[in-house]
């Protein structure tokens, strides 16, 4: 098997939506509540950072729309929810988080598998969530989408150490030997 950059993009992919089903299992167990509950975090709490990450993936699927704009994919018009802000929260329930989280995990790993290796060097500009436009190799903004939902994965982790509830969730060898 020949190990090449796509293959490690549709890696990421497969892994962060196994890894965040994983999570939301996990996350399932508590009340909406402990959820909300804050927790010393920049988004306060559990119910925050999922908001947050769900905002920022939809946010980098519809920017990669410069790189592809007749995508299927990326024209989905789930990734256009009309309550789309950084001022509120998209869903006051888990289910609802819950369910963006699939449909947008689904959405990323079909985005990677259309997407050609052969462009992962071309650069695009969007703009950030403050309206500044921004240059970015579509490869570079590929690795960042993944390292973000990573790091906040890991500040979920943590709230959930402290609250005694057992997870492992991040467990990459168990992943890799999953394959």
């Amino acid at each position: 098997m020949t190990y090449d950059i796509k293959q490690s993009f549709l890696n990421r992919a497969r892994y962060n939506e196994r890894v965040n089903r994983e999570m939301c299992e996990i996350l399932s167990l508590l009340t909406g509540r402990a959820r909300k509950q804050e927790a010393g975090s920049w988004f306060r709490s559990i119910h925050g950072i999922l908001n947050h990450l769900i905002i920022c993936d939809l946010n980098w699927l519809k920017r990669y729309r410069a790189l592809s704009p007749e995508s299927a994919v990326l024209n989905d018009p789930r990734l256009d929810p009309p309550n789309l802000s950084w001022d509120h929260d998209l869903h006051d329930n888990f289910a609802g988080l819950r369910a963006d989280r699939i449909i947008v995990d689904e959405r990323i790993c079909a985005w990677v598998e259309e997407f050609p290796a052969s462009r992962y060097g071309e650069v695009f500009e969007y703009h950030d969530s403050t309206g500044n436009v921004r240059r970015a190799a579509a490869g570079a903004a590929f690795e960042f989408l993944f390292q973000h939902q990573t790091h906040h994965r890991g500040q979920v982790s943590q709230i959930l150490d402290r609250m005694g509830l057992s997870n492992n969730f991040a467990d990459n060898v168990a992943y890799l030997e999953g394959q």
